[in-house]
């Protein structure tokens, strides 16, 4: 069947790595009709739809969905807006799928999840890392494991280059639900390191965080905001095996990379793909979220799985040092 999109947010992250995934499920799905476009600024949202083929633009989300009656609705807003904006959307029974963070506090997420219960509705959170092909490769043989071969331990690095940002946390949630995701199991218990660097600006800070999972594993993340590289990296261990992954494409590793090692031994080595939107998994959770909703099927990844990647980013905006699930 057709299907209508709408989408609500036209500003960087949109036109850099939605908007590319759009005119690539266009090319591939001749039924979609990507019907509307909408920003604050109608000047960006009139961009954006010549760019990315979008029948009108708009400058007020209300009146796009009840013009265009959408089938779904991207909500690609700023963080501050993400919460309210969902809220709204969720409550008009509208399939969703949303930029992260879903909330920035305990009380935005758990609102969130309630509306999309008790309404029913599709959603699904964009934490991109869980749809990029490399990781999809990764969780596929962590999937084959079994005891006593299960993960270990895993370690998450996520360095960026000038990232004086008073408040880093809104980034820092995707190496927290990565590194989780990656895990396959919750947290348990999380434990926080601060190194400030008030020399850089307010808040500016590395944060280190060692989390027992309720699977027995190890997870260690080193969040890194000012250093020479942009760069995400895990490193899973299990027994006599280890797998390395360079997620977003480096200086190292420019197309990111995917290495599987057993007793020594290099057992796979995947390069990823040249194109970022592809790459680091706009690409899939937006095609995998509208095919889901063409087939009526409830997509993963909803609202419900964002609950402890939310309240761990609110620790490390509150400077927490500890949290108990």
């Amino acid at each position: 069947m057709p299907l209508t999109i709408c989408t609500v947010g036209c500003g960087y992250i949109a036109r850099a790595m939605h908007g590319p995934s759009y005119l690539k499920y266009q090319a591939e799905h001749s039924g979609a009709v990507f019907a509307g476009c909408c920003d604050i600024d109608i000047n960006k949202a009139e961009s954006f739809k010549s760019q990315f083929n979008f029948c009108k633009a708009y400058d007020d989300m209300n009146e796009m969905i009840r013009k265009e009656k959408p089938d779904a609705v991207c909500l690609l807003s700023p963080v501050e807006m993400t919460a309210s904006l969902a809220a709204d959307v969720l409550g008009q029974g509208i399939p969703l799928l949303l930029e992260k963070p879903p909330g920035r506090t305990r009380e935005e997420i758990a609102l969130l999840i309630d509306i999309a219960d008790k309404k029913n509705v599709p959603n699904r959170v964009a934490f991109n890392r869980r749809y990029a092909p490399l990781v999809i490769e990764l969780k596929a043989l962590l999937g084959a494991e079994r005891a006593p071969n299960r993960i270990r331990s895993v370690q998450y690095d996520m360095y960026r280059v000038n990232r004086a940002d008073e408040d880093f946390s809104t980034t820092a949630i995707h190496a927290i639900d990565a590194a989780r995701f990656i895990a396959g199991s919750d947290y348990k218990r999380v434990n926080f390191t601060y190194r400030d660097y008030p020399d850089l600006g307010r808040n500016v800070a590395d944060i280190y965080v060692t989390c027992e999972m309720q699977s027995g594993a190890i997870v260690n993340i080193n969040i890194c905001p000012v250093t020479g590289m942009i760069k995400e990296a895990a490193a899973v261990i299990c027994r006599d095996k280890t797998y390395f992954l360079d997620l977003l494409g480096n200086p190292l590793n420019p197309a990111g990379r995917f290495i599987a090692i057993e007793k020594n031994d290099i057992t796979a080595d995947i390069s990823g793909d040249a194109e970022p939107f592809v790459r680091e998994g706009f690409y899939n959770e937006n095609k995998t979220f509208f095919n889901d909703i063409i087939a009526g099927r409830q997509p993963a990844g909803g609202v419900d799985t964002a609950f402890q990647s939310v309240v761990l980013a609110e620790c490390v905006r509150e400077r927490v040092c500890e949290y108990i699930f």
